[in-house]
């Protein structure tokens, strides 16, 4: 799930030396200090999350920064809503917005005005209570509500992505894409939603559809993975129109996609339970694509969304099949971001 606003990451390299001499009246001394011309911060590759919340999205702030949301992948609903703010280089950090009791899914953070949108309602997909969805707008600094925009209480409100003059939000049972309008600055200037019909999007009756989204800045043209076919969408926000982007290589097709990653036309695909990161070349016009490779790791454990930084591919993990197993204590689970080299 992931804003394609992208920092770039230069690993610090400390080069140390020093050499005291000390002179005396009848003789010389020189003390020399033994350094490690080597020695660099070390960035965690693992960063835990607060005990027992039920993570989905990641998402970059200022820096170094990041934030974590928090569904409710169990049903238990005492820690939803919450969205956590670390640091990729301390790996330390605090609870920026304390539980809601209302899920939060994809988050996606603008620059010019240090706004977080959040993606609400969304409880994971199972059965449970239902809440009207939409998108609640935090200052990113101080975790301050703004407002909620809500969009409707039928929904799956999933991924969500600011873009230069819009909010757009995926909604994993239906081919509607929600559009929130923004000023020139990046300000809300209306609760007015739109709503753009993906004409093409094909779906799976069966299961959740409509997932990540990315794009350019403009906010003219969106790349959208359907979670449930493996398809790769390139949707037009004017006309809503959405044609498969033309994949070839050995995988063309990304069952369990889930959150998505672009830095300039390199594509980074989720793939939650398959546990994989596939990586995938596009056209500058983005209706084509090269399948390049897969990026695994031990330390996924049902991972949902990425973001990147420098040559760094940042995932949350869920822990999904532990917080949902049958008399999981779940406030003794912990999720945490895993760090992967693109």
């Amino acid at each position: 799930m992931k804003n394609t606003i992208t920092n770039r990451l230069h690993r610090s390299a400390v080069l140390l030396s020093a050499a005291i001499i000390l002179t005396a009246t009848l003789s010389t001394t020189v003390l020399t200090h033994e350094i490690d011309q080597t020695s660099r911060v070390i960035w965690p590759d693992l960063i835990p999350i607060p005990v027992g919340f039920e993570a989905e999205g990641i998402e970059m702030g200022k820096d170094q920064d990041f934030f974590v949301g928090t569904v409710s992948w169990s049903g238990n609903l005492t820690k939803a809503g919450a969205i956590y703010k670390g640091n990729l280089i301390t790996g330390e950090g605090q609870i920026l917005v304390p539980p809601t009791g209302k899920p939060v899914a994809g988050l996606s953070y603008d620059a010019r005005t240090d706004y977080l949108y959040a993606a609400t309602g969304h409880s994971g997909g199972f059965a449970g209570p239902r809440w009207e969805q939409g998108l609640k707008v935090y200052t990113a600094t101080s975790g301050r509500l703004l407002g909620e925009i809500i969009f409707g209480d039928e929904l799956v409100i999933n991924d969500v992505l600011v873009t230069e003059t819009a909010v757009y939000c995926t909604d994993s049972v239906s081919t509607t894409l929600y559009k929130l309008p923004l000023e020139n600055d990046g300000k809300v200037f209306s609760s007015t939603v739109e709503k753009i019909e993906m004409t093409g999007f094909e779906m799976d009756p069966e299961g959740f559809n409509a997932n990540g989204l990315v794009g350019d800045f403009d906010g003219k043209e969106l790349v959208i993975i359907n979670i449930s076919t493996g398809v790769l969408y390139l949707v037009d926000t004017e006309s809503g129109a959405a044609s498969p982007v033309n994949i070839q290589g050995d995988e063309q097709l990304f069952a369990n996609g889930d959150g998505l990653y672009m830095d300039g036309r390199t594509l980074y695909i989720m793939q939650n339970f398959a546990q994989k990161i596939a990586v995938v070349e596009l056209s500058d016009d983005l209706t084509q694509g090269t399948f390049v490779k897969n990026i695994l790791s031990d330390d996924f454990s049902i991972p949902t969304t990425i973001t990147g930084f420098g040559n760094c591919i940042y995932a949350i993990n869920t822990h999904f099949l532990e917080f949902t197993a049958e008399g999981a204590d779940t406030t003794l689970i912990q999720s945490e971001v895993v760090k992967v080299y693109k």
